[in-house]
């Protein structure tokens, strides 16, 4: 509801201070990388949670791997490569070089 073209932006603006994130991203490889890039994560807490201040990470196929056979994870779009982040209020610099950093481009 943050982006102007929501059906529901003016009342997101008008119950809301600012807008939060939530997005997910597929790295290289599969299920071990991506539970590497976990691992070197510095400032995103590895957590599943939503609605905090502080930016989360979580290994999406790891979160369901007792609950979903591998067929069931697919068929909900959850691949072994996917990462969930939550931004939090930590500054968008500090943030994007810590991914920078865990996804090993610097």
């Amino acid at each position: 509801p943050g982006l102007p073209n929501h059906p529901q932006h003016a009342l997101a603006r008008r119950q809301m201070r600012g807008f939060g994130g939530v997005m997910a991203l597929q790295v290289r490889g599969g299920s071990r990388e991506a539970e590497a890039v976990m691992k070197r994560l510095r400032l995103f807490a590895q957590a599943v949670s939503l609605g905090g201040v502080e930016s989360l990470a979580v290994h999406a196929a790891s979160m369901w791997a007792g609950s979903l056979d591998d067929d069931a994870l697919r068929a909900a779009g959850i691949a072994p490569n996917l990462i969930r982040l939550s931004i939090g209020l930590e500054h968008p610099d500090d943030l994007i070089a810590d991914l920078r950093s865990a996804l090993g481009a610097g």
